[in-house]
């Protein structure tokens, strides 16, 4: 018996190998496709911000404002630079997209094994072929996967409850993105149910100084880079957003009656979040049910907030991914496909010129927060008045 099995274990490993490699085969094929793909963003933002490193040097880019994006995905374009020699610019940015697409799948892989998942890296090797995350970075050459796999990390070591490595994840991901407080509420809610002390949360606001830092030596003045998030939100006065959310629905039948009540959005994003926070103050869960409430926050916050980009839910279709594999269950499918469908949606309205794209992807991004917070996608577990667990609860 014992001979049998050594001779079957090779088959099996290799039969593996096989397959994924069959799955990057094609993950290849797809980034191939999609790599001749030049977008308005390119042309009139990264070419020139590259163009920026290549006439004043890597470090001398640095001294003025070049960018209203913030230095860290900057030193990372000023590090690959030298390859414009050899690469046409766009190719660039391109490469530099797509690495930081492999280090989230690493990042997806890291989690699930965290959680316990015996598929991680098959998951690892299908997230290439998402439509949004293969779109974002071989199609526009985006770098969201780069904030998104800090915050992936930042679930992960929330489920080991590793609250300062959570945190200084976290802070990773807010200085690459201000897109990455949307998973803020979830942050939150770990600290409070592990009753983590006071001097871990201004962790993140550290390390968003730190990773300001070079830049601030090389000269770019510091109130410019602690504003530039603040710059950002007053970019495109007459856009309401295209993302799949309700703000689509308002700019498809009142897109200038609706900038006068954007203000609404960002009350019922803060409501959103301080519910979160009440509903699950007292929750603690066991890993894959901690997913599906990081995804519930990724979620949520974006749904209500105006002036949101059909992109703006990369990290919920991440997560959703995740909670796919970790789970491997219905619910989870139907999940799936209601977040990177109504990301689908609502990338199809831009490029197509579809108005009405990411209304409908607006009512799948509904049905998915519904399911998580009333389907009971997010199980908790009661803890006593110390924080400790008590006992998992599922709902039916």
């Amino acid at each position: 018996m014992a001979s049998a099995q050594v001779a079957i274990f090779p088959v099996e490993r290799n039969g593996e190998t096989v397959r994924l490699g069959l799955i990057a085969g094609l993950a290849l094929v797809a980034y191939a496709l999609l790599w001749p793909a030049a977008t308005g963003d390119m042309r009139h933002f990264l070419v020139p911000w590259l163009d920026t490193i290549l006439e004043r040097g890597r470090v001398g880019a640095f001294a003025a404002p070049f960018s209203n994006y913030t230095p860290p995905y900057l030193y990372l374009l000023a590090l690959v630079s030298p390859l414009a020699s050899v690469v046409p610019k766009i190719g660039v940015i391109k490469a530099l997209s797509v690495a930081g697409t492999v280090g989230l799948a690493f990042a997806v892989r890291r989690l699930l094994n965290v959680a316990g998942s015996h598929r991680a890296a098959e998951a690892a090797v299908w997230l290439l072929l998402v439509p949004s995350i293969a779109i974002n970075g071989a199609g526009w050459g985006q770098c969201d996967a780069f904030w998104s796999a800090a915050c992936v990390m930042a679930v992960a070591a929330a489920i080991e409850r590793r609250a300062l490595a959570m945190m200084l994840w976290f802070g990773l991901a807010i200085a690459f993105k201000a897109q990455a407080v949307f998973l803020a509420p979830f942050i939150a809610q770990r600290l409070i149910v592990n009753r983590a002390p006071l001097w871990l949360w201004p962790v993140p606001a550290l390390v968003y100084a730190a990773a300001m830092l070079p830049a601030a030596v090389a000269g770019w003045p510091v109130a410019d880079l602690f504003t530039i998030y603040l710059h950002q939100a007053a970019w495109g006065p007459d856009f309401i957003g295209n993302a799949a959310n309700p703000w689509s629905v308002v700019a498809f039948f009142a897109p200038r009656a609706g900038m006068a009540w954007t203000w609404v959005g960002y009350v019922a994003a803060l409501v959103a979040a301080v519910a979160y926070l009440v509903t699950w103050r007292r929750s603690d869960a066991e890993p894959r049910s901690t997913i599906a409430l990081a995804l519930l926050s990724a979620l949520l916050i974006p749904f209500f907030l105006p002036k949101m980009h059909e992109r703006f839910f990369f990290l919920a279709d991440v997560l959703a991914f995740v909670l796919l594999f970790a789970r491997s269950d219905r619910r989870s499918l139907v999940l799936f496909v209601l977040v990177e469908g109504s990301s689908i949606a609502a990338i199809a309205g831009l490029m197509l010129n579809i108005a009405l794209a990411p209304v409908i992807g607006c009512a799948m991004t509904g049905a998915a927060i519904l399911l998580l917070a009333f389907d009971g996608a997010a199980p908790a577990a009661a803890v006593d008045d110390r924080g400790r667990r008590l006992a998992y609860c599922r709902t039916a």
